[in-house]
């Protein structure tokens, strides 16, 4: 990486000059989370790593791809290295997302959207035809939501043998070509980047990776969002996932500008709350809490509740503080 010097003069003009554009200010990616965005101070910031983590199960791509949606929306672009599902199935997604915003009770579900991309859903003529037999026609509108941003987020199916930083940069250049403007840069998920002809141990691999994210963000003068696997293995029965319990954890912890953890509520709360809370345990396990594990930019900490649209492909946005006490402990040990 060619790396330069800069005098500090440069810093003053650089910010005296953002100050005087219309769009002014420090360059920030709204993550889509209102409550997120006040706890990292405005969303994601140009030049940093931040990452995601948690259980399996609990809703890290699907976070991730709220947050692409929220760039494109406002007219940003955005690239998703995605290891994990194919485009389709992240298209689908979004149209099922766009869906439960329109109407979170009518909405035809993911598994409704999936058989209509696929065929099965019994309907005839092509995809503007099938949803717009969904109720209301949600589908239909769905559809032309996401269409209004679907040139600006790019989906590179990614591989843990071939998708290596090279071909992330590589990528992160073509986009910038296309759209003249640095793009929020999703990686589902880090641990599986590719690091070809390489004997290092997964402690060192995991470390070389991350750092390689990190000099992407400044390179490219972009956020990097990241989903990083948990380590059940060094997880203490019982215990309450951490930084601590992500796979090369060492790197993983140093390295990020902002780690979140996300976990399902019911598994954080403090028991009393699940023994003399009647319904309360059910209704603990339709929300996730989000953790703010550490935040450079402001302080950590933060714990903020959202409510579960899994049905939907989504969470809803607008959630809540967490106001029970939360543990250390896991209430529940799967």
């Amino acid at each position: 990486m060619d790396y330069k010097l800069t005098s500090l003069s440069a810093v003053l003009e650089r910010a005296d000059s953002r100050l005087r554009s219309p769009d002014g200010g420090v360059r920030l990616w709204p993550t889509g989370f209102p409550l997120l965005d006040d706890a990292i101070g405005g969303g994601f910031r140009s030049g940093t790593l931040n990452l995601i983590a948690g259980p399996q199960g609990q809703g890290k791509t699907m976070f991730a791809l709220q947050a692409a949606r929220a760039a494109v929306k406002t007219g940003r672009s955005a690239v998703f290295f995605s290891y994990e599902l194919e485009a389709d199935a992240l298209t689908q997604r979004l149209v099922a997302m766009e869906a439960g915003e329109i109407d979170a009770y009518e909405a035809p579900s993911l598994s409704e959207v999936r058989s209509i991309f696929e065929g099965t859903s019994g309907g005839a003529g092509g995809l503007i035809e099938r949803m717009a037999a969904t109720p209301r026609g949600i589908g239909t509108q769905a559809l032309v939501n996401v269409s209004e941003y679907a040139d600006r987020l790019v989906v590179h199916r990614s591989t843990a043998t071939h998708t290596d930083i090279t071909e992330i940069n590589d990528t992160i250049k073509k986009v910038m070509g296309n759209t003249g403007e640095s793009p929020l840069i999703v990686v589902d998920y880090l641990q599986k980047v590719a690091m070809p002809l390489s004997d290092l141990g997964e402690e060192e691999r995991i470390t070389r990776i991350t750092e390689q994210l990190k000099d992407v963000a400044i390179e490219f003068d972009a956020p990097v969002f990241a989903v990083a696997a948990m380590d059940h293995e060094g997880l203490e029965p019982g215990a309450r996932m951490r930084t601590r319990h992500m796979r090369g954890s060492t790197a993983l912890s140093y390295e990020p500008d902002v780690v979140l953890i996300l976990g399902t509520k019911s598994d954080l709360v403090a028991r009393h709350h699940l023994m003399y809370g009647g319904q309360n345990a059910e209704h603990f396990k339709d929300w996730s809490v989000l953790t703010v594990e550490k935040n450079r930019s402001g302080s950590g900490g933060a714990e903020i509740e959202f409510k579960k649209r899994f049905d939907q492909g989504r969470f809803e946005a607008n959630g809540n503080v967490v106001t029970e006490k939360l543990v250390d402990e896991r209430v529940y040990v799967e």
